[in-house]
């Protein structure tokens, strides 16, 4: 038995930046950081860091830096006598790493100044009256009063988590949440902010009392930094970043549809709620239709949609309302009259070989075919990291697996799958093989096989011998089957079948020169032996009838085999 070593390569997010994140204060507004890049890279060059600051009374984090690519950074427009921690995390082509935090430290000056007496504690949000009194050695004279309340507050927190929900060839659109406290003040609007790739300036876009905005005017192809603070009577929050930059490129999606069935039963007089999620980019307008025609709202069918579900109420179901119900989803920036209806997935993609010009992939058939036969596939692949998606296959494809030739040695690709159906329908994209670098890949032959055949094994003359195995290796080995050390031919009753994960050696009607020592060999760079001994019994001699007279004397003979 051979022992075969297999080297494990996982790709996966950076690990946290090594040792200590070192914080050096310079004076109460400023501070300098300093740390070392992750000991463990995920198995991708880390690109730049991400830098974000909290203040010891708060659990909120916020942005100070999106992206800096050196391992220092010097940090300003700190609150003098406020106590901060800071952290840094890594960032790959996988996502953005473990952070590591700082020690607490107080911004402040290296020296000090005697501290100030302490002042009335006032309760943040509340109105409070000030009034001055002058003294002199006669005594305290009449006060002078504020003629109007004074609010406490402060400027709010950074606004919550942003999302981009959307990017065209000249725009994008953000949303975002509130801040998690408004500073004692109602927030007023909210500012968004961007930056284009390799500029050190952060350019103000537009003010929004909503908590979405959509940015236009920018250049296709080019990436941009995104950020928004909020606003109160009192000020400006500090901002909020997108942690990722934006490529602003068409990012338009057909509508996808999430059901589960399509099947439903209710008792008559009960009530029935379809609930129907979907996804496309722009988001697509959903209708409902049955048998056919436009389903009509009434005072018992009622429909429901959002910006991502839609949802339909019929009450007390009746034998009128059996039929079939269809919802489709238009985007109204695709072909004029093209409907998108129920989607089909192809299903656990895998890339089964890869060579130095090709990509050998497998997929598996859609659990549901949307009402009609599966009729082909369409492989599509990309070539990484801003290229678009091409077609692999021009003819119509019915088979569950291809191999993708004319590939370029050393490039990255990224696969997917499409199906079709009977009805011309074309499934959402499959999810995608990931990176796929096109390169010999290269692994020691396996053989993997049952017990029972790694010791002598006994076969009745006359029956079948038959020997199953499951092979791999890249390239794909060469089988080779030996009988004491020679090849064992393929002519009369043997049979050897192979494919690539799999191999049989067959025997039919084993004699007693069948006997012997096999040997599976697969061989592309590495070999690898197994060994079997096969015993094949002699054949039963046929009874024989002895007639014995009476008064005959008869003598019988016994041996004795052990078994």
């Amino acid at each position: 038995m051979t022992s075969i070593p297999v080297n494990v390569k996982v790709l996966d997010r950076p690990g946290p930046p090594d040792g200590l994140l070192k914080v050096k204060v310079v004076s109460a507004e400023k501070c300098n950081l300093h740390w070392n890049p992750p000991l463990n890279d995920g198995g991708a060059t880390v690109t730049h860091y991400i830098i974000e600051k909290r203040e010891t009374s708060r659990v909120t984090w916020t942005g100070v830096e999106p992206h800096i690519e050196a391992v220092s950074y010097k940090v300003s427009k700190l609150v003098p006598g406020k106590e901060y921690i800071f952290r840094i995390a890594g960032v790959n082509k996988f996502g953005v790493g473990e952070f590591l935090e700082s020690e607490p430290f107080i911004a402040q000056n290296p020296f000090t100044t005697p501290s100030a007496p302490s002042t009335p504690i006032a309760s943040e949000g509340c109105f409070y009256y000030f009034r001055v009194l002058a003294v002199n050695e006669f005594g305290t004279g009449l006060p002078a009063e504020t003629p109007e309340a004074v609010k406490v507050s402060e400027a709010p927190l950074p606004p919550g988590k942003i999302t981009l929900s959307d990017v065209t060839c000249n725009s994008a659109k953000l949303s975002w949440e509130k801040p998690d406290h408004d500073g004692g003040s109602k927030i007023t609007g909210y500012i968004v902010e961007m930056q284009a790739e390799g500029e050190d300036t952060w350019i103000k876009y537009s003010e929004s009392k909503a908590q979405e905005m959509a940015v236009n005017g920018l250049t296709q192809g080019k990436e941009y930094f995104f950020r928004v603070s909020a606003v109160n009577e009192k000020g400006r929050s500090e901002p909020k970043s997108l942690l990722t930059p934006v490529m602003v490129k068409d990012t338009r999606a057909e509508p996808v549809i999430n059901l589960l069935t399509n099947t439903f039963s209710v008792k008559a007089g009960n009530d029935l709620k379809i609930d129907v999620s979907f996804m496309g980019v722009p988001p697509p307008t959903a209708v409902w239709k049955k048998e056919g025609n436009a389903l009509k709202e009434t005072s018992r069918v009622n429909v429901t949609t959002s910006h991502s579900t839609s949802q339909i109420i019929i009450k007390d179901a009746t034998r009128i309302d059996v039929g079939a119900y269809e919802n489709q989803y238009k985007v109204t920036s695709v072909e004029e009259g093209l409907i998108y209806e129920f989607r089909v997935y192809a299903e656990n993609m895998a890339v089964t070989n890869v060579t130095n010009t090709s990509v050998s992939l497998s997929w598996d058939k859609p659990k549901y075919d949307g009402g009609a036969k599966i009729t082909g596939y369409i492989v599509e692949r990309k070539e990484l990291p801003d290229s678009c998606w091409l077609k692999c296959n021009f003819t119509n494809l019915l088979d569950t697996f291809l191999e993708v030739t004319g590939l370029t040695e050393g490039e990255e690709y990224d696969f997917r799958v499409i199906a079709k159906n009977a009805a011309d329908l074309f499934s959402a994209p499959s999810e995608t093989t990931g990176p796929i670098t096109v390169q010999h890949d290269v692994e020691p032959p396996k053989i993997i096989l049952d017990d029972q055949f790694r010791q002598v094994v006994v076969v009745k003359a006359g029956e079948l011998l038959r020997i199953d195995a499951d092979i791999s290796g890249r390239p794909n080995p060469t089988v080779f089957w030996l009988k004491n050390g020679r090849n064992t031919g393929t002519k009369g009753r043997v049979e050897i079948m192979a494919t690539t994960t799999h191999t049989s050696l067959l025997i039919r009607e084993c004699v007693r020169k069948d006997s012997g020592q096999y040997t599976l060999t697969l061989q592309n760079t590495v070999g690898t032996t197994s060994k079997v001994a096969i015993l094949v019994e002699r054949k039963k001699k046929k009874k024989h009838h002895i007639t014995v007279n009476l008064n005959d004397q008869l003598v019988l003979t016994l041996f004795l085999t052990p078994f």
